[in-house]
């Protein structure tokens, strides 16, 4: 009987996690990806804070767009 509900559980699991999601990626433009599953848009360029010329300069070293501080990289957004 414990043996018919592992297998049952293990059932459940596999059947739960095996699910394929396809989103479809539109292209906004200006470097934006809009992923249509997610409901998000998406930076086409996933080191844009160094690209876009960005310098955190803490301690007076270029920090190559790396963001050490969360506050640091909301205030750079919200710019």
């Amino acid at each position: 009987m414990e043996r018919v509900r592992v297998s049952l559980l293990i059932l459940v699991v596999v059947l739960g996690f095996s699910g394929v999601l396809n989103a479809d990626l539109w292209d906004r433009g200006g470097g934006l990806i809009y992923d249509d599953v997610l409901d998000i848009t998406w930076l086409q360029d996933a080191n844009f804070a160094q690209t876009s010329g960005y310098d955190d300069s803490v301690h007076g070293n270029d920090t190559d767009g790396l963001m050490y501080w969360w506050f640091r990289a909301v205030d750079w957004a919200d710019q």
